[in-house]
């Protein structure tokens, strides 16, 4: 099992370069779900610890996953700014008003990132049918999906991540995200993700 962590500031990733991890994640305010970092973070901390594989959440704000077309014009505009730097992938999600995959958004997205690695955030989580959706982000040529079954916390998602993971059947990864801790990662990983 790989194990990627979330890292939301400077200091967290200079912990995280002395751990036997494969990626972080990088964002800031995780008490809002976690938003987009500066460029002068994560270039800090890809210049500074470029032996960690660093991802970074495109996310231009708080509440909820449906964007206006100008949002998208700034995640993008962040994507091909993290893409000028050499980061790894980007971590991203985009929603329709009732709750389907925002194909627009997420083509323009995934255009900026080139051939970035590609991680579906935990939108995912908030999808109408994740069976549907996890076979459209395999056609779109994602990665990774981050969920937490589609509850809170993976906890509770735990019957699901198992059910992702069998779905999935090695198709794309899913990754648990949201509450994994020393104290359930056992748990978490007896589902396969």
């Amino acid at each position: 099992m790989e194990i990627e962590l979330c890292v939301a500031s400077l200091e967290a990733a200079r912990l995280a370069s002395n751990l036997p991890i494969q990626r972080i994640e990088t964002c800031v305010a995780l008490e809002q779900g976690g938003l987009t970092p500066t460029t002068g973070m994560v270039s800090w901390i890809h210049s500074t610890f470029h032996e960690l594989e660093q991802h970074v959440l495109i996310r231009q704000r708080a509440g909820g996953f449906h964007y206006t077309y100008d949002e998208v014009v700034v995640m993008r505009n962040d994507i091909l700014e993290f893409q000028r730097l050499g980061i790894k992938g980007v971590v991203i999600g985009a929603l329709t008003a009732d709750k389907q995959l925002d194909k627009d958004a997420l083509g323009a997205l995934q255009r900026a990132a080139v051939d970035m690695d590609l991680t579906f955030h935990r939108a995912f989580d908030e999808v109408a049918n994740w069976k549907t959706t996890m076979d459209q982000l395999i056609n779109m040529g994602f990665k990774r999906i981050l969920t937490s079954g589609q509850a809170t916390s993976v906890n509770e998602g735990l019957a699901t991540l198992e059910e992702m993971v069998g779905y999935a059947n090695g198709r794309i990864e899913i990754m648990a995200g949201g509450g994994v801790r020393s104290n359930n990662i056992q748990s978490v990983r007896q589902t396969g993700v």
